[in-house]
């Protein structure tokens, strides 16, 4: 069962503006995240032919993922998502990059045929701590594909000062998630059929992974939890200059914001 809801996802790409594009070559502090995601990225696919490989992205909508994964590492990619709205955002964004893709407006668990094993790479962005049965969940991506295909599930650390804040200023949003921690995550895939590779917290801090959707924007209590909110996106931004001179801190169950599972089927 999902704690989340379509009408959820559909206002929130209705009234989300859209992201731009992931360039990991543009310096400074506002792009560190996505500079330390793509050294991540480049671990997980070190030593793989990834050009022409599949890759597909469940719950894509409003994604600057896809076109960075085919132009870092050229991969064919898709993606899939059951919001209209996220859709026609998503080949917007893939228009605007230039970049030539699929994306499908199916549900995961009742996707075409043609789609299932067919994927080298699958991977979601905030997904599956959505379900209440994570494990059935991760089975239904685990169908998208190939025998010996790589699966990465990327989740918000709802267990640490990440979800405690999130349970601050915005209680609905937080209700939303599972909690999982990275055991229970690895858990989930194993009692899919799932190989573990890797399970872990990444990134020291980033409390831009909290929102505030669904707040009317303008109301009293939005200007107080933005000011809020900005105050400990700020907090972070000190922490990934003192990363720049002092090198990463260790990912913590505590304090890191995501949590990253890589797996082969």
């Amino acid at each position: 069962m999902e704690k989340a809801s379509k009408k959820y996802w559909d206002d929130s790409w209705f009234i989300g503006r859209i992201p731009s594009l992931v360039d990991p070559s543009l310096p400074g502090l506002r792009n560190y995240p996505r500079r330390c995601w793509h050294q991540y990225f480049c671990g997980v696919f070190a030593g793989m032919e990834t050009r022409q490989m599949k890759l597909l992205e469940i719950g894509c909508a409003n994604s600057v993922w896809l076109p960075y994964f085919a132009k870092e590492f050229g991969f064919q990619i898709f993606g899939l998502d059951y919001s209209e709205i996220g859709c026609e955002q998503e080949k917007y964004i893939l228009s605007k990059a230039a970049v030539k893709g699929d994306v499908v407006c199916s549900d995961f668990f009742a996707p075409p045929e043609t789609m299932l094993e067919e994927f080298d790479v699958v991977i979601s962005f905030g997904v599956a701590e959505h379900f209440e049965d994570t494990a059935t969940c991760i089975q239904a991506f685990s169908k998208f594909l190939k025998p010996k295909g790589i699966m990465i599930t990327i989740i918000p650390n709802m267990v640490g000062l990440t979800g405690w804040f999130q349970k601050l200023i915005n209680r609905p949003v937080f209700d939303i998630h599972v909690l999982l921690d990275s055991d229970a995550l690895a858990e989930s895939h194993k009692v899919s059929k799932l190989k573990v590779v890797d399970c872990d917290y990444f990134m020291s801090t980033h409390f831009g992974v909290c929102n505030l959707n669904g707040i009317p924007i303008g109301s009293i209590a939005w200007l107080i939890k933005k000011g809020l909110l900005f105050f400990l996106i700020g907090f972070s931004v000190i922490i990934w200059y003192l990363e720049t001179k002092l090198g990463r801190f260790k990912p913590n169950r505590l304090a890191s914001p995501y949590i990253n599972c890589v797996a082969l089927k």
